[in-house]
């Protein structure tokens, strides 16, 4: 690219001198470059005169070319200073559709001149080993190595079914007369809802999911009651779809957070997107 500034230079001002002062290089740089240039097309470009530089046949034909190239590589340059810088930010299937995408307007608002590429998960395990996320929301504890997590909200549980399978659960007891829906094959959002609201009672097998956002669906369809957080089933909630049939709220040792590379923790993209989940949470 520096030989084609130095050929494009020297063919319109008709000097290695001049074009060496208009590129702020030494005239035997400028030289070099059109050496080379000649080397590598094996033709001559210029006809040394006594009166300057002049522009051969074959040397006409690379100035249209060069003129071309350095034109679209100063465009190129000019999109990438003007163009929104991506971040690759990936999260639960539940909560991006029950919180982020409710949000996304509010989040984009906050944050511009940033484009963000979404894509969606079961996992909860934060990966970063294929280059392919910059940044993660997950569900956990906050202790992962070699990981900054930023906290944006704790999980609070209670459980949720449709509005007329709530008819007749006047105490948390009562849960034992529909099928419970798990969010998990462990169940121990249940064990720790019913042991908070002061159950004992072993917790019913049910039906167990592979996402809140299935168990939740399941509620909805009357298939039994779901424990979920009310964060990720407000619109059900809203709309009446789903009813909390009771005021008790389990809070989880888990919480939902915004986590990055240790080394890209300070990157001003990702501190700009913490800040706007804060906010938003």
């Amino acid at each position: 690219m520096l030989a084609l500034q130095a050929f494009q230079a020297v063919a319109q001002l008709g000097s290695l001198n001049k074009a060496a002062n208009h590129l702020c290089r030494t005239q035997g740089a400028v030289s070099r470059q059109i050496q080379q240039l000649e080397q590598h097309y094996q033709t001559a470009l210029f006809v040394r005169t006594v009166t300057g530089m002049r522009l051969t046949m074959e040397g006409e034909a690379l100035l249209q070319v060069s003129t071309h190239v350095l034109s679209r590589q100063a465009d190129y340059a000019q999109e990438r200073m003007t163009a929104p810088e991506t971040l690759r930010l990936r999260l639960p299937s539940t909560l991006a559709l029950r919180w982020f995408l409710p949000r996304l307007e509010a989040i984009e608002r906050q944050l511009p001149g940033l484009s963000l590429q979404i894509s969606t998960s079961v996992s909860d395990e934060p990966a970063f080993a294929d280059g392919a996320t910059d940044a993660m929301i997950v569900r956990g504890n906050g202790d992962w190595a070699g990981l900054h997590a930023l906290r944006l909200f704790p999980e609070q549980l209670t459980p949720m079914c449709r509005p007329d399978r709530a008819i007749g659960l006047r105490s948390p007891q009562d849960v034992s007369q529909l099928c419970l829906l798990h969010a998990s094959h462990e169940r121990q959002e249940w064990r720790a809802w019913l042991a908070m609201a002061g159950v004992e009672q072993p917790v019913a097998q049910g039906l167990a999911f592979d996402s809140l956002e299935v168990a939740l669906s399941a509620a909805t369809l009357g298939h039994g009651i779901a424990m979920g957080d009310p964060r990720m089933a407000q619109s059900k909630l809203v709309a009446g779809e789903l009813v909390c049939p009771f005021p008790h709220l389990s809070h989880s040792t888990m919480a939902y957070y915004l986590v990055v590379p240790e080394q890209s923790r300070e990157q001003t993209a990702i501190q700009r997107l913490g800040a706007a989940l804060c906010e938003l949470a």
